[in-house]
Formats: C-alpha cells, structure tokens, sequence
C-alpha cells in the first residue's frame, strides 16, 4: 500500500459513521468488499455523541434528583440533595457515550472496517481526498455511500453564540442553568426541556403551532404537558419568535402571540 501522491484503492468509501454509516460498511465488509468509513467529527455520528442518547443519560440522572426531592410522599425521606454537575456530564460522557462508541469502533474493526478520521472531499466520481489535521490522502473506489446526516440551522435573529445554543451546546453545559428559553416544542426541545426542568431549572418553551410536539396525538401530549406543569414549565403556544438580545449573564428572547410582542429573559435561549 503507497500512500502520499498515489490513491489508496477502496470497493466502498462510507462517508460519515452514524447509525446509517456504520452499519453499511459493516454489511459490505460482510459482503466481501474492502471497506473504509470516513468520519470528521465523532465515530457514531450525532445521535450517539451529542443527541438521543447523551439526551437519555441527562433524562436519567434528572429523574434520579426529582424523585430524591420529592420521594417523601411514598415514605423516602432524603435531606440536602445536590446535584454535582460536572460529575454528571463526566459520567455521560465517560460511562455512557465513551462505552458506546468503543463499541462501535471494535464492531468496524471486527469486521475489517478501516477507520479514517477527517474531512471528505470529492475530487471525481470514483475519487475522493481525505484531509486531517496534518496530512491528506487520496482514496480511489468503485462505490461511495454518503451518510453525513445533518445539522441544526441558525434561524434568523438567533445567532449561535455563548447565550443562544443549539442541542449539542445544551448537552455541554458545566453546570445547571438557572433559566432557559427553549424555541421549538418538538421531541427535542421537549426532551430537553424536561431534562434540565428535572433538575430545577426554569423552563419557558416557545411552540410555534397550537401544542407542543405536534406531530403526537393530543391525549400524549396532554400526559406530557401535565407533567411539565407539576415542574413549573411554561408553555406558550402559537407563538412567532423574533429575536434575541445578549446580555453579560442572559438572553432576552422577544416573540409575539396574537399579534402583540412579549419578551422573556433567561441564562439561555436553547433553539432546536
């Protein structure tokens, strides 16, 4: 094998390593074909790294505080509950994403997946150039699959900064806020509203339809809007956000219902 000016030759390139990546080069490996999958962020792609399961952990360890808080009504009675945060983003990421991702790494492996972490580019339709940190290479193949997935937008007025995070920014947080404001009452803004509302924080959700997930029969929903009553979540529906304004410590997030504006502040405005 030559490396440097001359193209490595491939049957198959994937192109990302999420769920719908992996498990393709796992299968054309199985097949016979010599694989390699190619990955510029995280091996495991967004759901595995930063969204549905590092979701699922902070979900467990808030419902874990909650009932401790308030386990007093069936007789468990517990005194000075804290939350040490940052231990709990460690074992997110250490006991839960790092575990998971291991695994995935020794699956591709198992199956004689080559691993290549950077930066796709194609060159032509049976030639593509890697670039990483200090070196690039170039990779002929006879097949390409492309599963990169996708990325969150940066709707107008929100720009992404310290204050106004998208759902990996929220999953990062060192420590609990405060307040949030969370635009958009779908499963993600939901999900991750009743994450952070589990550990005490005050949440306003903005939806810009009739309820929260809409998309859910509404005797669902109404299960779920119970419940974010009993943790003091805001929801306001049929409501247009504008913009954002931030401040040293906070956000002020103006958005109008009905024709009239209102605004609300908050440490955080979350935008999923």
């Amino acid at each position: 094998m030559v490396v440097g000016d001359f193209a490595i030759e491939l049957d198959t390139v994937v192109i990302g390593s999420g769920p719908g990546g992996y498990v393709a080069a796992i299968r054309a490996a199985q097949l016979g074909q010599k694989v390699a999958i190619i990955e510029k962020d995280y091996i495991g792609g967004t759901c595995l790294n930063v969204g549905c399961i590092p979701s699922k952990a902070l979900i467990n360890a808030g419902h874990t505080y909650h009932n401790a808080k308030h386990g007093d009504h069936f007789g468990v009675i517990a005194k000075d509950i804290t939350v040490d945060f940052k231990r709990t983003q460690e074992w997110k990421d250490k006991e839960v994403v790092a575990k998971l991702t291991g695994g995935i790494r020794m699956l591709l492996k198992k199956n004689k997946v080559e691993i290549i972490e950077g930066e796709a580019f194609f060159v032509d339709d049976h030639t593509l150039r890697v670039v990483k940190e200090d070196s690039a290479q170039t990779y002929s193949f006879n097949n390409a699959i492309v599963a990169t997935g996708s990325r969150p937008i940066e709707i107008k007025g929100f720009k992404y900064s310290d204050r106004v995070i998208d759902s990996t920014g929220a999953l990062a947080l060192d420590h609990i806020p405060s307040s949030m404001v969370v635009i958009g009452g779908g499963y993600i803004g939901s999900e991750l509203a009743g994450a952070f509302a589990n550990f005490g924080t005050k949440i306003t959700i903005l939806e810009g339809s009739n309820q929260i997930i809409p998309t859910f029969e509404k005797d669902m929903v109404k299960l779920v809007e119970n419940e974010f009553a009993k943790k003091g979540v805001d929801i306001i529906t049929n409501a247009m956000a504008l913009n954002s304004e931030v401040k040293d410590k906070s956000v002020v997030v103006t958005y109008e219902v009905g024709g009239k504006q209102h605004t609300v502040e908050a440490e955080y405005c979350l935008v999923t």
